[in-house]
């Protein structure tokens, strides 16, 4: 056993009970096999492969990469069946020389580079969803692995709770025997009920926040809300590894998010090098061949000509240039908007890098000091109120003590891996972390 007090022997049942919680919140697993345990990292795996929203943005990539194909091709060309030139009232061909049925194809090239540039643009544009795609991947899984942490702490302090529920009954026990033979108040036993029927209802809270956090979890999974999830009783905390430095210079180099923002700024500017190009017209050319009836003193020979159609580039009202311009102010927007970003990310790692820091010297505090002091006072403290030598107010401060430090520790052990998936999530890094069946 733990914390220092494996070489005293107890004869105090209560102290026993203790002692047991205290161990069970820094122990091995034991009650709960391995096989029965969900792996975090599986279930994130699971989620991102069945879910629908992760479909449907794959969807979406694969219809702008069919668009860019597309763009590649020339337009299809245009056939005509023309009745032209005949007498409107009598609609024959062989009353007028002029008369005749013609027929046409025709095809329009464009500019040599203008295909390009479209492709361009849609190819950017492919590039970015594919990175928001990556990004939604990372976000998910994060959010899969933190809900099952959170999971994880809920049972955690059911458990805990439950077995504080047992401790006050020993101390019920220990001051009704007192009770009994007139040494403590009414008011005393009261006390402590109602601490037993507070943390009852304590777990009510955590029945319902286990039945919420399963059902998130599996609703990510695209699978059944109530499949149940296997949670470890106990894991150890996870000390940080990086540096706030490294974690930037990582989230700079993979986090989805900045590269989807690189790509967006350069499918705009792919835009606006297109927007300069389309002020320069395609080329239509064409050929056609008229079939023609004799109408004397024409014999009715059948007539082929060809053309050639440019569209003026005049754009007097300079819309290409204004176009143009408006998809550089935009490429230029979303470069501010990455360098925000980029702030953003920089704030939010030192914070949560923090904080994993606090939560680990808080676990490893509380481990090897506070818990086992608050376990020496409880049991002191009842050998001495068993005598007359202490009041009941220490007593039960005692135990409200030790039930405190026993959530504080669940707590601060579990914030170690939320914190830690948080961190490598900001900065695009998320991998398996150590030990994450609690083993």
């Amino acid at each position: 056993m733990r914390m220092g007090t494996s070489r005293r022997r107890f004869s105090n049942p209560l102290l026993i009970a203790a002692l047991a919680m205290s161990a069970v919140a820094v122990g091995p697993i034991s009650a709960m096999a391995s096989e029965d345990l969900d792996d975090p990292v599986v279930l994130a795996e699971q989620a991102v492969a069945r879910n629908p929203g992760i479909d449907a943005l794959e969807s979406r990539i694969a219809a702008l990469e069919s668009r860019a194909r597309a763009v590649q091709r020339f337009g299809d060309p245009v056939f005509a069946l023309e009745y032209s030139n005949v007498p409107w009232n009598t609609w024959a061909l062989d009353d007028s020389p002029m008369s005749g049925v013609q027929l046409k194809l025709q095809q329009t090239f464009p500019l040599p580079g203008k295909n390009r540039r479209r492709e361009a643009v849609v190819l950017q544009d492919t590039e970015a969803r594919r990175w928001e795609l990556e990004e939604r991947k990372l976000q998910l899984a994060g959010k899969v692995q933190e809900a099952y942490w959170t999971l994880a702490l809920t049972r955690q302090l059911q458990a805990i709770t439950t077995k504080h529920i047992d401790l006050v009954d020993s101390l019920l026990e220990s001051v009704r025997a007192k009770y009994q033979t007139g040494s403590v108040g009414q008011h005393d036993l009261l006390r402590l009920q109602v601490l037993r029927d507070r943390l009852e209802d304590d777990l009510k809270d955590f029945t319902e926040r286990d039945r919420s956090l399963t059902a998130t979890i599996n609703a990510a999974l695209h699978r059944e809300v109530t499949t149940p999830i296997g949670t470890p009783e106990t894991v150890s905390p996870v000390k940080p590894t990086w540096t706030l430095e490294a974690l930037e210079s990582a989230a700079s180099e993979h986090r989805p998010w900045l590269k989807q923002l690189e790509a967006e700024a350069n499918a705009r500017r792919a835009a606006a090098d297109l927007a300069r190009y389309e002020r320069w017209s395609d080329v239509t050319v064409w050929a056609g061949y008229r079939i023609r009836s004799a109408a004397a003193p024409d014999p009715g020979t059948d007539f082929f000509s060809v053309g050639v159609a440019v569209p003026l580039p005049l754009d007097f009202l300079g819309r290409s240039s204004a176009r143009a311009a408006e998809e550089r102010e935009s490429a230029e927007a979303i470069e501010q908007t990455r360098l925000s970003v980029v702030d953003q990310i920089a704030d939010m790692l030192a914070s949560s890098l923090a904080a994993w820091e606090r939560a680990a010297g808080k676990a490893e505090f509380y481990l090897g000091k506070l818990i086992p002091d608050a376990t020496t006072t409880l049991d002191a403290t009842l050998t001495a109120y068993r005598v007359d030598r202490a009041d009941f107010a220490s007593l039960y401060q005692a135990e409200l003590q030790l039930l405190e430090f026993d959530r504080a520790l669940r707590e601060a052990v579990v914030e170690t891996r939320i914190r830690s998936i948080q961190v490598e999530t900001l900065a695009g890094t998320l991998v398996t972390v150590s030990g994450s069946k609690g083993e």
